[in-house]
């Protein structure tokens, strides 16, 4: 039955039905390069690849009207080497809705920031990234990250992600394992550093880096699923 078994998950998308280059029925194409390819794939043939560009978006949006107020999310992904040697801040995957007290804003639940070739403070290590959960509203962006203890490597690499808006709530987990430096548990009605939304209108799956970065990264990302319940790394 592949990954995405009818009606198993809330939304679930592996990428091998959908012809080379377009996008799947559903989804809607902000920025270019992406689109599906054969080149690499962890599930089927097929995974949604970005090209690269040296800054901005290239993602594609889903309704998110299915997640209520809190859900579970997986998806697989890898970047190409060489990475840029620039510092950038990069997108995976967003949601986008209203926060309790910020108003409409997107909430980055699989997001890095890679150090220059110099590394954090100029402290010689290179290319190391961090996760992170951040918010940009209309104002100031906020949030946790962890510390720089990865590297992008051109290997598949499962990411994991619980975000929860009654109990103000957000896990984050790398091939199975909880990153708890970036976990948050606020708890009902306390939102500074959360602002998580009761509910989301839109999430967002691709690159978008926000710092000038050329050449670009090249990346792939497969078996998306989001569900009321841990998907796990094995399915």
């Amino acid at each position: 039955m592949g990954p995405c078994p009818p009606g198993k998950y809330l939304l679930c998308e592996s990428f091998d039905d959908t012809e080379i280059g377009a996008i799947p029925p559903g989804w809607v194409r902000h920025g270019d390069p992406i689109g599906v390819a054969d080149d690499a794939a962890v599930s089927g043939s097929r995974s949604l690849k970005m090209g690269p560009i040296p800054v901005w978006e290239r993602r594609i949006y889903h309704d998110a009207a299915a997640l209520g107020s809190g859900h579970w999310g997986r998806i697989r992904y890898k970047v190409a080497l060489p990475v840029p040697d620039a510092f950038v801040h990069s997108t995976l995957v967003a949601l986008y809705g209203k926060g309790p007290t910020t108003g409409d804003q997107e909430v980055r639940v699989v997001d890095t920031v890679k150090e220059d070739v110099d590394g954090w403070n100029n402290d010689g290590n290179g290319n190391h990234f961090q996760y992170l959960y951040n918010v940009q509203p209309n104002g100031p962006e906020f949030g946790k990250g962890s510390d720089y203890d990865w590297k992008f490597d051109d290997q598949w690499h499962c990411a994991e992600w619980h975000i929860d808006g009654p109990t103000q709530s957000y896990d984050f987990y790398v091939d199975g394992a909880i990153v708890e430096q970036i976990s948050i548990a606020n708890g009902p009605g306390n939102y500074a550093g959360s602002e998580i939304p009761d509910a989301f209108s839109e999430v967002r799956i691709g690159w978008v880096n926000y710092q000038e970065s050329p050449p670009g990264f090249t990346a792939w990302i497969d078996d998306v699923a989001l569900d009321d319940e841990r998907i796990g790394c094995q399915d």
